[in-house]
């Protein structure tokens, strides 16, 4: 009997599911039993007959169930779900399972109609949904409405939907058309204002003209003034409008393409202030070939047209400076091979005729070509030409003449004409000539006068040592024979003399040195600064025992120079730290290097620093001068030439020496050197 009872129940629910195309058959055939939902038989009738509506209704339709809200839908919706989406794992599954993207969205609304029983409405909402292999965006109108139970409860939800997405997105491209129509409006009302342009619109038919206000405050007029075509013509001056006139006439004909564009002058009725403008117009024809609209805009050109009338008295000018300058002029229109040239252009290259550039070429120099070439080459990449060429003229005589010209280019960047200006400067490159020589021959006079001056140091140093070396004897044998007698008085004279016949002696020592230097040429190797700062502690040894001094280096570079030079160099910068010592201050002389690159070549950077009793930094320039001395001869002993001869040593090997110094701080010499030298010799 309950087998009965449950066939039953099976018919009867089977024919309510009758009919409803695929998705009746799938949800025949489905396995419900494996839903929370129940095998159809134990269906409520509240579900059977809102399955049963779904199945029977061409509008989208669809249905969640019971509180795992298990799915259902009819073949109205089916399309809504895409190929390659949801359908058909979307029928009796869970709908948080099928929606997960949208969930958020959705689940609030499901819960206020199974809460409350409320029904909702949406319109054209957005629901993104994954479909046809990817999440697309999908407009929807849709209603959620409550399933009441047997038990009067809500047991499920009903959901009337269409799906418009096209209309929402036709819709969009109708408002963006509108905006973009809008925009071009407002763009075109702001060029109009921008530009400052008058407007006008003339119907020919009516003989009715209107313009914006611009235009009538140009002719006089108020911003509400009717304007005639007349008056506006008999604004204009009298010289151009018959111009105007014929030019309008012609616009309204059909075989002109209605087109207008023309300059006049008009006068303010009001305050008689003249403007040149520009009419640019169009004139629409009907089917008749009858204008039926002329409109356009005016431009207020007076201010170009002032310059117009500048440039052209400028290049009148110009024209003038050149012909003063007896510069010729050329002109080669690249895309077509038309060359202008001016007459002066034709004296430059003794010519009573321009014929073609060709015979131009045969003029000139062959050993000057190459160099034109090139110059036409390099003119392509920056734009400005400029050589100097020998020519030969007709009557054989040779003359020398510069060309410079320069590349105009049009809106593309393409070269479309070259420009330019020749002149004879035959006379220039004689002058330049003669000045070569007088400069050569009077270098020559300066190195012999500058051997002559070196050989006379030489000699008078050599002969100024042995008057200075008795004085010296003979003061000391005065001393020596007749100490007993002497006074102190005289004693003290002598020492003066021999102080002076020694600072004499030194003197010319430097003299003799500084001229030697310039004389003769040093051959050049590796020299190790290491070892030449160990050969000067040795040669300098008794000095630094008795100051009690400390020279302090490291990893000084190999450099190539004159060893003899170099070591003389360094020789007198330690030299020059010891002597200049504080007193009560035990010397410390710090040397230092690096490698710095300049102008493409490696230099060693030394700099060479003591605690001595520096020198005002005003005086860092002179004293390398010289004889240049900053302190008392009498305290500190010393020439003046040291410094400069080891300056004279460091420009002979190209490179630099300069000084830092406080007083009573010390103070730094730094030598910048090449690390290789170019040449055999110095």
């Amino acid at each position: 009997m309950a087998q009965m009872t449950k066939n039953g129940d099976e018919a009867i629910a089977s024919s309510f599911l009758r009919g409803g195309g695929e998705m009746g058959q799938r949800i025949r055939a489905f396995d419900w039993a494996s839903t929370p939902v129940g095998p159809i038989g134990s269906w409520p009738q509240s579900l059977l007959v809102s399955v049963n509506t779904i199945l029977n209704s061409r509008f989208p339709m669809f249905i969640w169930w019971g509180k795992d809200l298990i799915q259902f839908y009819n073949d109205a919706y089916r399309p809504s779900l895409g190929n390659d989406g949801k359908h058909p794992s979307a029928l009796g599954q869970r709908g948080e399972e099928c929606w997960p993207e949208i969930w958020p969205v959705i689940n609030p609304l499901i819960r206020q109609v199974l809460d409350g029983g409320e029904s909702t409405w949406s319109e054209n909402q957005l629901i993104p949904i994954y479909r046809n292999g990817r999440l697309e965006d999908v407009y929807w109108t849709f209603s959620y409405s409550p399933i009441i139970d047997e038990g009067g409860e809500v047991g499920g939800v009903l959901v009337v939907c269409n799906e418009n997405t096209d209309k929402v997105l036709n819709l969009f491209k109708l408002e963006e058309s509108y905006k973009k129509i809008k925009e071009s409006e407002d763009q075109l009302s702001f060029a109009i204002e921008a530009a400052e342009l008058g407007t006008w619109d003339y119907n020919p038919l009516t003989d009715r003209f209107s313009s914006n206000s611009r235009l009538k405050s140009w002719f006089g007029f108020g911003p509400y003034d009717r304007i005639e075509l007349s008056a506006a013509i008999n604004a204009m001056i009298e010289k151009d409008r018959r111009r105007v006139v014929t030019a309008i006439q012609r616009a309204l004909q059909y075989e002109s393409g209605g087109f207008y564009d023309i300059e006049y002058t008009i006068v303010n009725g009001v305050t008689g202030q003249e403007r040149v403008v520009r009419a640019k117009g169009r004139a629409w024809f009907n089917e008749d070939r009858v204008a039926y609209r002329f409109n356009g805009t005016l431009q207020d050109i007076t201010e170009q047209e002032q310059t117009r009338l500048k440039i052209v008295r400028a290049e009148e000018t110009a024209r003038l400076a050149i012909e003063s300058a007896d510069l010729g002029t050329y002109e080669i229109d690249l895309l077509s091979g038309e060359i202008l040239v001016s007459d002066r252009y034709k004296v430059v290259f003794g010519i009573s005729e321009f014929t073609d550039k060709g015979k131009i070429e045969e003029m000139m120099h062959p050993e000057d070509r190459a160099s034109r070439i090139r110059a036409h080459a390099d003119a392509e990449r920056s734009g400005n030409l400029d050589y100097e060429t020998r020519i030969r003229w007709e009557d054989g005589s040779g003359h020398w003449v510069r060309v410079k010209g320069r590349y105009i280019y049009n809106e593309t960047g393409k070269a479309t004409r070259l420009i330019g200006m020749v002149q004879d400067i035959t006379e220039q490159k004689q002058f330049s000539e003669q000045l070569k020589q007088q400069v050569a021959e009077r270098t020559l006079e300066l190195q012999r006068s500058n051997e002559d001056l070196l050989q006379f140091a030489h000699v008078i140093t050599h002969d100024l040592k042995e008057p200075v070396r008795k004085v010296k004897v003979f003061s000391n044998r005065i001393k020596d024979e007749m100490k007993e007698g002497l006074s102190p008085k005289v004693n003290l004279y002598l020492d003066k003399i021999q102080n002076a016949s020694d600072r004499m002696f030194t003197m010319i020592e430097g003299v003799l040195n500084y001229s030697s230097l310039s004389a003769d040429d040093e051959t050049v190797d590796f020299i190790d600064l290491n070892e030449v700062i160990r050969s000067i502690q040795g040669d300098l040894e008794i000095m630094i025992q008795q100051k009690a001094a400390r020279i302090e280096y490291a990893s000084l570079p190999t450099i190539q120079g004159a060893p003899i030079l170099i070591y003389q160099l360094f020789y007198n910068l330690i030299n020059n730290s010891l002597k200049f010592s504080r007193d009560g201050v035990d010397p410390v002389i710090t040397i230092s290097s690096s490698l710095v690159r300049e102008e493409g070549r490696d230099f060693a950077r030394v700099s060479i620093a003591d605690n001595g009793i520096g020198f005002d930094q005003q005086y860092a320039g002179s004293i390398f001068n010289t004889f240049a001395r900053l302190h008392s001869k009498d305290k500190f002993e010393g020439t003046g030439m040291g410094l400069a001869l080891s300056k004279k040593i460091a420009e002979r090997h190209g490179g630099t020496i300069a000084a830092l110094g406080a007083v009573g701080e010390g103070a730094t010499f730094i030598l910048t050197l090449p690390l290789l030298y170019e040449k055999r010799s110095v």
